[in-house]
């Protein structure tokens, strides 16, 4: 999803077809297509995308080097880890791990409220994407205070749960519910810096991810399955500058390489030959 994201391709062109193979780092990236317009650019949270060649995960804990980081100008992360509470990450080149304080997904949207902060105001405009790793397992991990507002709550299931897998779908979806909470707040760091750095309205803002996860949906335990509750994900887009500023939803079946060519198409810029993805800002500004 990640190397889709940012290159605009599809998995069998851009080559990472499943978790742990290296992304080309010399790839026409989001990065470079909004740094080449002028854009600052920022990446924060969890990268997973230098690989790890080996077989083995040997690079999900190593620095990613500079060259690996498709063009960044501040890029904070770490290549893989689901100890959100010993959360390293390292900053451009420097090789000194740090810690990100306390749950890493509270500490990456304080990080990037502060970008917001320091560069709402610059002479650039900017492009930032914030990567939590939650809600993924582990899903007993969520902060104390968001894992007690599911604690000893019945749940409701989907009808197709089967009843021999109910009890564990019910204990799976408190931590899983319980971490979504956080990042509800979470993300109302980061729009709140938006808001009172007063470019709310000159800035397009999207919530997304990569995936959904079954949950024992269908009795399946994990995201690896094309059923809905895997695929279908949440892309919510904020554009101040649309003519009626009205919400409504868009029929269209928005993909992870669409996002790269629908930013730039926003933003007016010129899609890289590279890009695969569908441009759909027409369709999102009503032109057609």
């Amino acid at each position: 999803y990640r190397a889709s994201l940012l290159t605009g391709q599809y998995p069998l062109t851009h080559g990472v077809f499943i978790n742990d193979v290296e992304l080309n780092p010399g790839v026409h990236s989001l990065a470079r297509a909004f740094g080449a317009a002028g854009y600052e650019t920022a990446y924060i949270g969890k990268w997973h995308l230098y690989g790890s060649p080996d077989g083995r995960y040997g690079r999900r804990r190593a620095l990613v080097p500079r060259e690996y980081q498709l063009g960044f100008d501040y890029w904070k992360g770490f290549e893989c880890c689901h100890d959100y509470h010993r959360s390293p990450h390292f900053f451009n080149d420097d090789p000194t791990p740090r810690l990100w304080e306390g749950y890493d997904a509270f500490a990456q949207s304080r990080d990037a409220a502060a970008y917001v902060r320091d560069h709402a105001r610059g002479s650039k405009p900017f492009l930032l994407v914030l990567s939590w790793g939650p809600p993924h397992f582990p899903l007993e991990t969520a902060p104390p205070e968001y894992r007690g507002l599911y604690e000893n709550r019945t749940l409701e299931l989907r009808p197709n749960v089967p009843p021999a897998c109910r009890a564990k779908a019910q204990e799976e979806l408190r931590g899983y519910y319980a971490h979504i909470a956080a990042l509800d707040d979470c993300l109302k760091i980061v729009w709140d810096a938006v808001r009172e750095a007063g470019v709310e309205e000159d800035t397009v803002f999207i919530f997304t991810s990569d995936h959904g996860d079954m949950r024992q949906s269908q009795g399946l335990d994990t995201k690896l399955f094309p059923f809905e509750e895997s695929v279908i994900v949440p892309f919510l887009l904020r554009y101040p500058r649309l003519a009626d500023g009205a919400a409504r939803q868009i029929p269209v079946p928005i993909d992870a390489p669409d996002i790269m060519p629908t930013l730039l198409g926003l933003a007016g810029l010129p899609m890289p030959a590279s890009a695969e993805g569908t441009d759909w800002s027409p369709i999102i500004l009503g032109d057609r």
